[in-house]
């Protein structure tokens, strides 16, 4: 498994996240991270709430996982974690006896380590397999999408998970290579393929003509979406009265499904005048001016955060 540098790799949009969870070194308070990555949101959370405090931390990347766990050694006896997806998030917190919880923070983001090991396929800056598996022990890799959908389907996947403008000529060009040179099992084929695909007049933007195919297929490899439909609905049903939950979206498809989950659980009324839920923020935070000079996929970070009132 490589190496990470956790120094390196920093986690998003930090005192607001803490801010948001209530973190306080005064009462015992459980939390879960559900997208616990090298676990740097996690630590911080364990040192700012009280010795009695404890934390679950869960992710589907086994190796990620391993990482988090060494850099929270010093804080084993709080803290919980377990390899597993949003789906199993009930059966997980279930199975240790957790219940009212007092905060669960989303992280959505992609982490630094799983972009910048070039042989987890999540990057076309770095030549490597076409994986983009969050769990590398299930599931098919984003090759055999490419390889296996026909034109329209690469199309649709395009458009509706990467919001792309030139979909339908990346996967015409997409499926011209497949007929005239076989399978695309490469990040750097497929970044070619679409470079010429997108004219050459759009191709020098602030975004890489890439990103938004590559986004499309992460999403669409990990179920990344429907994971978040189901993750937030088993979060919900966590909370204890005043428990809060708090998410970090990094594009606008999460962010608009946060945005209706949490707009809908704030209409409910249990009893006449009585919110159950409250949205702590009018606006998602944004990070600041200087995290996003020290951190550049802070740009895209939003924060959206939610409070069981009843």
């Amino acid at each position: 498994m490589p190496e990470a540098d956790t120094k390196k790799h920093q986690p998003v949009m930090l005192h607001e996240v803490l801010s948001a969870l209530g973190c306080n070194a005064g009462a015992k308070k459980r939390y879960v991270d559900c997208t616990l990555g090298l676990g740097g949101h996690a630590k911080a959370i364990l040192n700012a709430t009280s010795p009695s405090s404890s934390l679950i931390g869960i992710d589907r990347d086994g190796e990620a996982l391993q990482i988090a766990k060494n850099r929270i050694g010093d804080q084993s006896d709080r803290f919980i974690s377990r390899k597993g997806s949003f789906q199993d998030l009930l059966q997980i917190v279930g199975d240790l006896n957790q219940t009212d919880l007092d905060g669960i923070l989303f992280d959505f983001g992609i982490s630094s380590f799983q972009l910048d090991t070039a042989e987890r396929g999540f990057s076309f800056q770095s030549p490597g397999p076409l994986d983009m598996r969050m769990d590398r022990q299930s599931g098919s890799p984003a090759s055999d999408l490419i390889n296996q959908l026909k034109e329209s389907e690469i199309k649709t996947m395009i458009q509706d998970f990467g919001e792309e403008r030139w979909a339908g000529r990346i996967a015409s060009s997409i499926v011209q290579h497949r007929s005239d040179k076989g399978e695309i099992l490469r990040t750097e084929e497929l970044e070619n393929i679409i470079w010429h695909a997108v004219p050459a007049r759009f191709r020098h933007g602030r975004t890489h003509p890439a990103t938004r195919t590559f986004q499309a297929l992460r999403i669409a490899v990990n179920d990344e979406l429907e994971q978040i439909s189901t993750g937030l609905e088993a979060a919900i049903s966590l909370l204890g009265v005043g428990g809060r939950l708090v998410v970090i979206s990094f594009h606008s498809l999460e962010d608009r499904k946060v945005k209706q989950c949490f707009k809908s659980w704030a209409k409910k009324y249990p009893e006449p005048g009585e919110k159950q839920y409250i949205n702590l923020y009018k606006k998602p935070l944004i990070a600041g001016p200087d995290e996003c000079l020290r951190n550049r996929r802070a740009r895209s970070a939003k924060l959206r955060a939610l409070e069981r009132a009843a």
